[in-house]
């Protein structure tokens, strides 16, 4: 499934795969179940405009139970060049990794990875921000106000890099 939203983007939001009861079930990201409905909350109350979500993987891998898992490194090898080709069409300021496994594809440093203090960074050509997955925060991992401060830590870095910024 490809990503959808505004081209050009402001933010493009990038999770890890299609959920199996929301983006596997409507042909959407991060629409139709827990995730979705929280990050697409988050936006919206952050007032963070022209968005563009997708995954690092365009199927939904399944464990042998048909539970969600994590795709293996062929699956997202298989997607890569898909979500490169779809970033560089949708142009963001800002890629928001949702969660480690993103935040690794799109070459931020693992030991950077840390969304409550995170700041924006510049990688390959893209600019990237840490962020907690939506899951994690469905499973109460990380507190709803917290992420949404961080959510409105990336819409105001996010509208200095659109204002040419480059210290954001």
């Amino acid at each position: 499934m490809p990503g959808a939203g505004d081209i050009p983007a402001n933010v493009a939001f990038v999770g890890i795969a299609p959920g199996r009861f929301g983006g596997d079930r409507t042909g959407v990201p991060f629409l139709g179940d827990r995730s979705g409905t929280i990050l697409r909350a988050m936006i919206a109350g952050a007032g963070i405009d022209r968005v563009f979500i997708t995954n690092v993987v365009r199927c939904n891998p399944r464990d042998a139970g048909g539970r969600n898992r994590d795709p293996d490194r062929s699956e997202i090898a298989n997607c890569r060049s898909h979500l490169r080709a779809e970033l560089r069409l949708v142009r963001p300021h800002v890629v928001a990794c949702l969660g480690r496994m993103a935040w690794r594809e799109l070459g931020g440093d693992p030991a950077s990875f840390d969304p409550p203090h995170a700041g924006l960074h510049r990688v390959a050509g893209l600019t990237i921000f840490p962020m907690y997955h939506p899951a994690y925060i469905v499973r109460g991992a990380y507190p709803a106000a917290d992420w949404a401060r961080d959510f409105a830590r990336l819409r105001r870095l996010t509208a200095r890099r659109r204002d040419g910024d480059s210290q954001a």
